[in-house]
Parts: structure tokens; C-alpha cells; sequence
């Protein structure tokens, strides 16, 4: 029984006629023991008889040895590179030919390999060779090595043992030193476990060395550089077969599956592209030097940019509410055409993605038992994640009706809802289809409506969106702001945006797919944290539309402080991310004067984000105007020009009115007329979002990939709160598009309810 795993030695040669015989029978003696074994030595067309040497031993290796004469360019990289593409055993090797790495230590570093690491590197810490190379060695180590990239090896060693799986994964582009760096580099981003062992470092005793220090070291340091600068690759896991989106890929030595095709570059897998960051850091710098140059005349361009910002966004939002009352823009199905007979439904899924959250299983269980659709046209998927098993468990134990399917997702990052329905849309039957919330109550005769507004819409129209709103409204005063806000979102601004054509940011459910279209976009982005956002501007690139149906859903207003302001955090970070992935190719939106989306998007996502950060420092500085007028009043004046001030006065004065207004039109269109006083408080919760703001900004830094779990069912602990909820279910999201049928909830649904 063999001791070692079969192993391919890999030896490029260059005149080492003097060497290559004692080399390759130490080699043997040191492997008589592996299971088996070959040695492929690349020869850079020597002139003093190498070759001729190794192709001798050959002769009598019993297959053992090969030589190949080198293809490409000249240099070591490039050999090394020709002799992988020979190997065929489990583990590679790659060893100089100049005799000062011993090859005994192959043995132990099978051994460490065979414990768990992927790579293992000879460390050379006894080298008898001189000073000066010694300290340009432990010096390049360093710089290249571990200060820049972090590994604390002997990273230039000529004798490495590795999986052979490794190089058949990571792409390389070495120059003629430089192979080794960029493969670490791209084997401990792939996930593998690198590790090391000791050995002497003998000086070289035959031939001359082929490296020139200078060189070579300006060589390795200048790709270390461009390795750090180009940052971490996507190594992609192999597999065969058609789906290999659930092999999914490596990235900063992270394994994600994602279970979409979705482009890298259409992804917040990454926040900022090089581009991206060079363009950034070198506005930063411009603008630290303006300041430092002419710092009144920069700080006053900033401000009068901003205020100018300001102003178009308030002229802006002015025209999107003014057009969501100007003409009846929603998708409106009439009561009768949607609870008509029709023999032919088409399938539908609805998918319901849930993690730690089985207290709101029934209710969701019971929602959906009232929609008033054919349920053998229904496919509902409850998707759980593998490390839940406590709702695993629950939704097992329940009773479910026929049409539900409980689908476990395969435990993996990133740990997102997006990847979860990624996930469900692989076995998607429907020719729509929806995601709803464990705690959406969605009107019965939504999917219907869905339908009926797909079948009067044209081909471009890829979403339908119902509006959302709460069944916890007047729980606490966060809840009463809370259903303002969405009252003026989907009341108002998403009407007004399918008015203007412009792009729409999606809401988190409730909206409805036509499936092969959301197939056609690769399904969702599994990195972004307001996956809802991005694909809204995704589908407006592509051409397609969505429009808004005259139906809601309701869902669980956060009543907790706490518990907002992280998910809070998550939208805008979610929305940041959003802005920074179609940032990277602007020229994919459409810019017209029908469809302007270039300049939408600005306003609808950029603006939104950064009033959010701007907000508090021009409160501060109008505060402070007033409050120390005398002493600072006149420093303030002298940054405002008389056309930057008048728009400035009419935003502070006006735009803050009009902002509050519209809350209360949106109270007042959703007939919440005792909720329109509540939005004098509005400006407490705008702080509140700015706060959010700043942490979301921190949190995509350090964690970008990070869901935080919202809370649901905090409704279930407030009795007030059950009351409306079961109100909602006893009397219909509106009642006149119920049935007599959906009219009535049955004893063992209130219980569910009240658990």
C-alpha cells in the first residue's frame, strides 16, 4: 500500500546539464513510496545537452520521466506553465533543477497536504547563500509578499506542492518571474488552504543562475502592484452539466452560490470597479486641492451645486405627484371583470422566502388560501433556508394545502433573500410570477388583476407592481410615519414615475413577473441587499417597463425603533449599491426626450440617496445662520450668489412644505385621513433616515453583503395590532372586490392567526 498520493513533478530546465541526473534520482528515491509518480521536465532549449540527458533516463524510467521541448516564450513562468498542462496525477510540484530545494522534502509536504492544505511552500530559512541576496530576498518577501498582499510565505520558492484541480482553475498571466505571486494570490481567493515547510537552501554548486536580481525584482514587485490594484478575481467552481450556476464561484476566499448567470459586472458582488475607484480618489484629490488653492470660491460651487441639485429634485417631485393626479396612469380592474368566470387560468408561483420568521407562517398560509385564483393553477413556494431547521420544522408540521411546496434552499453565501428566489426560479412552473412577504396579506383577487393588467399591457411590460401598505397603521407612532411614507410612495411617486416613463425601483413584493423575462435578466442579483431596486432599473436598460395595478397588499408596519433603523440601514445600503452598479455603464440607459433615464436615474436613486447625507449638514448650516447671525451670518452670506440664494430660500421655505404635503396627499389618497396630522413629525423621521444613512454607508465598507434580518410578527404581541389584522382578513383589503366565497374566515385561520 502506498504512503503518498500520485504526484507530478514539474521541472523546467535551462542548461542544467550538471545538475539534472542527480536531481532526477533523488527525485525517485524520495517518491518510491507514492502511490505513483511522474517527472516532466520543460526544457528551454538548452545548449549544453540537458535534453539529451533527461530523454537517456527516460529510457529506463518505466514512464516515469518525460521531457518537452518548450512552445512559448522563454522564461521559467512560461515553462512551468507548458509542463501543468501535462500533469495528470491529484498533486503537482513544482521544483527547480538547480539542486538547492531538496527534493526530500516532497514526502513531508504531501503529508501537510494530505491534512488539509492546498498548497504547500518550501520556506527557505537556512539559505547558504550571500548577504546581499539574502536581505533582497527576505526583503522582497515582505514588501510583495506579506505587506501587500498579505501572505507570510516564501513566496518566490522554487519548490511548491499543490492540488493539480488549482491551476486547472485560476487564470494566469504571468510574465517571466512572476508566476508564483499571481497563483497564491488566486489559489487562497479560490478558498484553498495554503501552508508551509521549512527546508535548507543549498547554494548552487553546477551551472549558472538564469535570474537577474535587479531585474526580476523590479519585475515581481511591479505585478505585485498590479495584482493589488486589480483586485480580487472570481474563480469560478468547476462543474459540468447545463446548470453550473449552482457550483456558483470563489471570491476573496469565499465560496458563493448565487443560482443565477447574472454578470459580475451587472452585480454588487463588488462595490466599486477599478475604474470606479480611481475616478472617485482622484475627484477626492481635485477637490482637496481646489479647497486648498481657492477654498471660498470651491466651498461656494459645492454649495450652489447643491442647492441646484436640490432644486431640480423638488421640481421633479412636484411633477411626479402633479402627474399622478393628472390622469388615471395605474392599471385599474374593475371588481366585475376580475371575479368573472374564465375557463383557462394561466399558472402562476408565488414565491415566499423565509428565514427565522415561523411565528407568521399561518397568517401567510391563510393569506394565500383566500387569494381567489384556481389553486390547481397554483404553485406556492415556501423557500427556507438549510440553516433553519426550527421553520423547517414548523412548516413540515403544518397541515398545507396541496399547492404549497416547501423548498429547501442549500445552505451557502451570500445568505440573502434574492439567492433564495434565485433559487425557486429554477423549478418555477408558472407563467407568472410573484414574491409576497411571510406577513403580506395580498388582496385576493391580486393575481387575477395581475393577469387581466398583463393581458391589456404590451410585450415591454415586465412587471406589474401592486402598491403596498400596512395593516398595523396606528399601532405607535413610528408605524402612523411609516404608512405615510408608503402611502406617498406607492400612492403617488410610483404612479407618477409609470407616467413619465421613467424607471420604477421595485418594491420588496408584490411584484409580478412575467417568468421568462425575469429568466431572460438572470434573475435577481444575490449580492444586493435591495435586490427590488436593482432590478427595476435593470429591466428599464433592457427595454421593458412596469406599470401599477390597482391593488394592495398589506404587509407589517416595523413598530420597533431598533428593528426600523436596521432595516432602514439595509434599503439605503441596498440602494447605494444599486447606484454604484448602473453607475458603471451609464451609456446602457436610454437617454431621449421620451425617455431621459439617464437623468431619471439620477434624481431617482442618486438624489434619494444623497439628500439623505446632505439633509442634516444644510439643516445645521440654516440653524446655525439664524442662531448666530451676528457673528457668523455674514461668512454663511458670502457663499450664496443671489440666483443660488433665491433657490436655496425657495427649497428651505417651499420645497420643506411641499415635502410634508405630499405625505399628507398620500394619507389622504389611501383615505388614512386621521393619519395626515402625523406628517408635521415628518422631519424627525427624515433624521432618523439620515442616521440610517451614514451607518449604511459604514456598514458598506466593512460588511456589503450583510442582510439584516428584519423582525416580523412583532404585530402578533400587540392586541390592537391582531385586531386590524383580523379585521383585514374578516372584511377584505377592500371589500367590494371580495366574494361571498373569500368574505368569510374560518375559526382555525383566527387561531392561526393568534398564535
Amino acid at each position: 500500500m502506498s504512503k503518498f498520493p500520485s504526484i507530478s513533478i514539474v521541472v523546467p530546465t535551462l542548461n542544467e546539464a550538471g545538475n539534472i541526473t542527480p536531481l532526477i534520482h533523488r527525485i525517485q528515491r524520495s517518491l518510491s513510496e507514492a502511490a505513483e509518480y511522474e517527472i516532466i521536465v520543460i526544457d528551454d532549449h538548452s545548449i549544453d545537452g540537458t535534453a539529451a540527458i533527461v530523454r537517456d533516463l527516460a529510457k529506463d524510467s518505466e514512464g516515469h520521466i518525460s521531457i518537452y521541448e518548450k512552445q512559448g516564450k522563454q522564461g521559467k513562468a512560461y515553462s512551468l506553465l507548458e509542463g501543468f498542462e501535462h500533469a495528470r496525477h491529484e498533486f503537482t510540484c513544482m521544483l527547480d533543477a538547480d539542486l538547492q530545494y531538496p527534493p526530500e522534502a516532497i514526502p513531508e509536504m504531501l503529508e501537510v497536504a494530505e491534512d488539509g492544505a492546498d498548497v504547500v511552500i518550501a520556506n527557505r530559512v537556512e539559505a547558504k547563500t550571500s548577504a546581499i541576496r539574502r536581505h533582497l530576498s527576505r526583503l522582497g518577501r515582505n514588501v510583495y509578499g506579506k505587506w501587500l498582499h498579505g501572505l507570510d510565505f516564501d513566496v518566490q520558492s522554487g519548490l511548491k506542492v499543490f492540488r493539480t484541480e488549482i491551476i486547472r482553475r485560476v487564470t494566469l498571466k504571468p510574465t517571466s518571474w512572476t508566476f508564483d505571486l499571481g497563483f497564491l494570490v488566486q489559489a487562497r481567493d479560490a478558498g484553498y488552504k495554503i501552508a508551509s515547510v521549512n527546508i535548507p537552501f543549498a547554494k548552487r554548486e553546477n551551472g549558472q543562475s538564469k535570474i537577474s536580481f535587479v531585474g526580476a525584482g523590479l519585475e515581481i514587485i511591479v505585478e505585485a502592484i498590479k495584482l493589488k490594484l486589480a483586485g480580487p478575481q472570481v474563480i469560478p467552481v468547476t462543474k459540468t452539466g447545463s446548470d453550473r450556476s449552482s457550483a456558483g464561484f470563489h471570491y476573496r476566499g469565499k465560496h458563493y452560490v448565487t443560482h443565477s448567470e447574472l454578470g459580475h459586472q451587472e452585480s454588487a458582488l463588488r462595490q466599486l470597479t477599478r475604474r470606479q475607484t480611481v475616478t472617485i480618489v482622484a475627484a477626492l484629490a481635485l477637490l482637496a486641492t481646489l479647497i486648498a488653492l481657492k477654498a471660498h470660491a470651491t466651498i461656494t460651487a459645492i454649495i450652489g451645486f447643491l442647492t441646484i441639485v436640490y432644486f431640480a429634485d423638488l421640481l421633479y417631485n412636484l411633477y411626479l405627484i402633479s402627474r399622478s393626479f393628472s390622469s388615471q396612469i395605474e392599471i385599474t380592474i374593475p371588481k366585475h371583470e376580475a371575479a368573472q368566470y374564465r375557463a383557462e387560468w394561466p399558472m402562476y408561483t408565488v414565491f415566499c422566502p423565509l428565514y427565522q420568521e415561523w411565528e407568521v407562517l399561518p397568517q401567510f398560509v391563510t393569506a394565500m388560501s383566500r387569494l381567489d385564483y384556481p389553486k390547481d393553477k397554483l404553485q406556492v413556494m415556501l423557500l427556507l433556508e438549510a440553516n433553519d431547521p426550527e421553520t423547517i420544522e414548523h412548516a413540515r408540521a403544518m397541515n398545507l394545502p396541496d399547492y404549497f411546496e416547501i423548498v429547501v434552499v442549500p445552505d451557502s453565501k451570500p445568505k440573502t433573500k434574492p439567492k433564495a428566489c434565485n433559487y425557486g426560479l429554477k423549478v418555477a412552473k408558472g407563467e407568472y410570477v410573484v414574491i409576497f412577504d411571510a406577513e403580506d396579506v395580498p388582496e385576493p383577487a391580486q393575481l387575477k388583476k395581475a393577469v387581466l393588467a398583463f393581458e391589456r399591457s404590451a410585450a415591454s411590460v415586465a412587471c406589474i407592481q401592486a402598491k403596498l401598505n400596512f395593516y398595523n397603521p396606528r399601532q405607535n407612532l413610528l408605524t402612523r410615519a411609516f404608512t405615510a411614507e408608503y402611502s406617498l410612495w406607492f400612492d403617488l411617486v410610483l404612479t407618477g414615475l409609470q407616467a413619465a416613463n421613467a424607471p420604477i425601483p421595485l418594491g420588496g413584493t408584490s411584484n409580478h413577473f412575467r417568468t421568462h423575462i425575469i429568466r431572460e435578466l438572470n434573475g435577481w442579483d444575490a449580492f444586493n441587499v435591495t435586490e427590488d431596486c436593482d432590478l427595476g432599473i435593470r429591466l428599464a436598460k433592457r427595454g421593458y417597463t412596469t406599470s401599477i395595478v390597482d391593488s394592495v397588499t398589506l404587509e407589517e408596519a416595523n413598530s420597533d425603533p431598533k428593528n426600523w433603523f436596521w432595516q432602514r440601514t439595509r434599503w439605503i445600503k441596498g440602494y447605494i449599491q444599486s447606484y454604484w452598479v448602473h453607475m458603471r455603464d451609464l451609456k446602457s440607459f436610454k437617454l431621449t426626450w421620451k425617455e431621459p433615464h439617464a437623468i431619471t436615474f439620477q434624481l431617482i436613486v442618486g438624489g434619494k440617496i444623497a439628500s439623505m447625507f446632505i439633509n442634516p449638514l444644510m439643516w445645521l448650516l440654516t440653524i446655525s445662520y439664524f442662531l448666530f447671525r451676528a457673528t457668523i451670518g455674514p461668512a454663511i452670506e458670502s457663499f450664496f450668489p443671489t440666483p443660488i440664494l433665491y433657490m436655496g430660500v425657495t427649497c428651505l421655505i417651499f420645497g420643506n412644505f411641499l415635502y410634508m404635503y405630499y405625505y399628507m396627499l398620500g394619507c389622504a389618497k389611501r383615505e388614512q385621513y386621521d393619519l395626515i396630522k402625523y406628517a408635521y413629525l415628518v422631519p424627525i423621521y427624515w433624521l432618523a433616515m439620515s442616521a440610517a444613512a451614514w451607518v449604511a454607508m459604514y456598514k458598506l465598507i466593512v460588511a456589503p453583503h450583510q442582510w439584516f434580518k428584519t423582525q416580523h410578527g412583532l404585530h402578533l404581541n400587540s392586541g390592537k395590532a391582531m385586531e386590524q389584522v383580523n379585521a383585514t382578513f374578516d372584511q377584505g383589503l377592500v371589500d367590494e372586490n371580495l366574494t361571498d366565497e373569500t368574505n368569510t374566515t374560518s375559526e382555525s385561520s383566527k387561531k392561526a392567526l393568534a398564535v
